[in-house]
């Protein structure tokens, strides 16, 4: 993989999908890499649910003990999943993604970072963003999944366009930053460079920093 290579070429893009990242003057992987966040949400409070509060932002991980989907009555799909970590249980509320329940199994482990939210006398997380814990190869100096790429981090949203979300966006560039970061040329010599970030880490940092500093 180069820097110049065609997204088209990208493992899950083809040309449909290709031609929705144009909308975005996404055209190659340097393209990719240089398509940078312009917030982030912050889901690095990884709690235990029996610690949860009504409004706080954290992240829960733990077993699915229960997953099944429910309509109103004006037929809108309902998907509630009971997730519980030892310490105690929640619910998580999804809308209208009824094929959750093909992806979320009981038994699997997972992690969601919402704001708890409440419905009558409980507590629920609603439309979490999710992602299931499994032990992932490390790859030498790029390591965005040690803290999970979607739930327990600085989560970086991008600019979208329809078909192409953030969450889509983050899979791909962590797919392709392992192979691109070492081709990046710096073009300040070390001279001149001193104490400044290497370009190649500064452009993995804005992607995927470990604390708010590193993403300045």
């Amino acid at each position: 993989m180069e820097l110049t290579t065609s997204l088209k070429y990208l493992s899950g893009v083809g040309p449909a999908i290709a031609k929705r990242l144009e909308r975005l003057e996404l055209f190659t992987v340097e393209d990719l890499i240089n398509h940078y966040p312009f917030r982030y949400d912050d889901f690095s409070k990884i709690s235990k649910i029996s610690e949860a509060k009504f409004g706080d932002t954290v992240t829960f991980k733990g077993d699915v003990w229960a997953i099944k989907n429910t309509y109103t009555r004006f037929r809108r799909v309902l998907t509630k999943a009971t997730l519980n970590d030892g310490s105690g249980s929640i619910e998580l509320v999804w809308f209208n993604q009824p094929w959750l329940i093909k992806n979320l199994k009981v038994g699997d482990k997972i992690q969601v970072s919402a704001k708890v939210d409440r419905s009558g006398s409980k507590l629920t997380l609603v439309s979490p963003e999710w992602e299931k814990v499994t032990p992932t190869p490390e790859v030498e100096d790029f390591k965005p999944r040690e803290l999970g790429l979607h739930t327990g981090r600085l989560v970086p949203i991008y600019p979208e366009t329809y078909g192409i979300n953030s969450k889509w966006l983050r899979i791909k560039i962590a797919a392709v930053l392992p192979h691109a970061l070492p081709q990046i040329e710096d073009p300040i010599p070390d001279f001149i460079q001193q104490n400044l970030l290497p370009l190649s880490k500064a452009i993995e940092q804005i992607h995927f920093p470990q604390k708010f500093d590193q993403s300045k």
